[in-house]
């Protein structure tokens, strides 16, 4: 499965905690960018620019399709046009678009230095994700709120895969 949504949303939490439940493999995307390009994320923003870590994005996206894994993406991979349109064509797994209140995702990422986008002014920051917005609904299966508990929001998604709606 893979996991979309806004910075700050759970990505990578969410996915651990489902990997452990569903004793699945996980990758988080951000991980495969930094071996891929060799450097860490905030690097690569100040050196190459955001242009150059989304076609890495994309890059790292490509590579692990394959994987039987549970996949944590970044938060603007939506907004690389060859990574929404390889997101876009898939139909044998399910995209979860993790989401909270904004002032609950701008609280957990404000001052986080690994996030190059998220430093922002809290109104640059507000307009970025109302901008992904519709992105993230194009692509999910569903919408998952992640202003509960680790373990209850692992849970949601267990079980509407467990109604049937996918195999996990």
């Amino acid at each position: 499965m893979i996991l979309i949504g806004f910075m700050g949303c759970g990505k990578t939490t969410i996915a651990h905690e489902l990997g452990l439940q569903l004793n699945k493999k996980t990758i988080d995307l951000d991980d495969v960018i930094t071996k891929i390009a060799g450097q860490p994320i905030p690097e690569i923003f100040a050196a190459e620019g955001e242009a150059a870590f989304r076609e890495y994005e994309f890059q790292a996206l490509q590579s692990i399709l394959k994987e039987n894994a549970i996949i944590a993406t970044g938060g603007g991979v939506v907004t690389y046009e060859k990574s929404y349109a390889l997101l876009k064509e898939l139909t044998d797994i399910p995209v979860f678009f993790l989401n909270a209140p904004f002032d609950d995702l701008y609280s957990r990422i404000q001052e986080d230095d690994n996030r190059p986008l998220g430093n922002q002014d809290i109104e640059k920051v507000r307009a970025l994700y109302n901008s992904r917005l519709d992105k993230y609904s194009a692509l999910a299966d569903r919408e998952i709120s992640t202003s509960k508990t680790v373990a209850d929001t692992a849970a949601e998604i267990i079980s509407y895969m467990d109604d049937g709606n996918f195999k996990a």
